[in-house]
């Protein structure tokens, strides 16, 4: 089989980086690393992803390059630490993934044909019922990790309704929904009612991400970028009152829009 790549000397590679961690994590290795579990890492691999993230969307390739060596590093120190603590080896996490990928793809490894994407979905989805033997959910949002932050779980839910035709037909019926939810949160804070105010204001939340995710806009993409522009920004704002000698506490908000409005034009 022709490769694009130079096979051996990614494997080279790879077995050089897996050393590195080894040593890392051994008895007279880094205090830091030798401190990590599978979970005080999770942090760090939402971190890494963004960076990543923000890296390929600047198409910035040097830092997008460097920042997937980070997350390489993140997946082969959890592999090494599984190792570490369980029985499975770093070995068994390759393996297992490169006869899932063998597996799902008949269409690519044996003689299943396909005519479109949409079939590759069906098919996968198949395998894994009736190859894998994984059961059947009771509902189609049991397959929804828990554990996902709020604003993805809100997107993927949204995501996965809409295809059994539970969704808007258009925009604005959602702009509207929104409006809607928010003069209830309005009417609740109003009334002094913190508690309530907490619900409408999960469903005004809720149904903006539903316009973003009507809009094919993924709404953490979409934050983490107000985020980076807000900090930018900010870091403006901050870096002017200093020039001033005077401490942000001591700036009046007047002052600091002035600054923010200038920040503007470096957007």
């Amino acid at each position: 089989m022709n490769y694009s790549i130079d096979l051996e000397k990614s494997k080279e590679s790879f077995g050089k980086l897996l050393d590195v961690i080894i040593t890392l994590r051994s008895p007279d290795g880094c205090p830091w690393d030798k401190k990590q579990t599978l979970t005080t890492l999770i942090p760090n691999l939402f971190e890494e992803t963004f960076e990543c993230i923000d890296a390929i969307e600047k198409n910035d390739l040097d830092n997008t390059m460097e920042e997937i060596g980070d997350l390489y590093l993140l997946v082969v120190m959890l592999s090494y630490i599984l190792e570490q603590t369980t029985k499975y080896k770093v070995s068994d996490v390759l393996n297992t993934i490169t006869e899932k990928l063998i597996r799902r793809h008949p269409h690519v490894f044996a003689d299943v044909k396909v005519d479109n994407v949409d079939d590759v979905l069906d098919l996968w989805e198949d395998i894994k019922i009736n190859v894998e033997g994984r059961a059947r959910k009771d509902s189609i949002l049991d397959t929804i990790p828990l554990s996902f932050p709020p604003l993805e779980r809100a997107y993927k839910i949204q995501k996965k309704v809409s295809t059994v035709g539970f969704d808007w037909n258009n925009t604005k019926d959602i702009v509207n929904k929104i409006k809607e939810e928010l003069s209830e949160l309005e009417e609740e804070l109003d009334k002094g009612n913190k508690e309530l105010a907490e619900l409408e204001m999960g469903d005004f939340l809720f149904s903006v991400v539903n316009l973003s995710r009507y809009l094919k806009i993924d709404p953490s993409l979409a934050l983490h970028k107000t985020n980076q522009k807000f900090s930018k920004r900010f870091n403006y704002v901050e870096k002017e009152i200093k020039k001033t000698s005077k401490s942000l506490k001591k700036t009046s908000l007047e002052e600091m829009d002035v600054f923010w409005d200038k920040a503007k034009q470096f957007d």
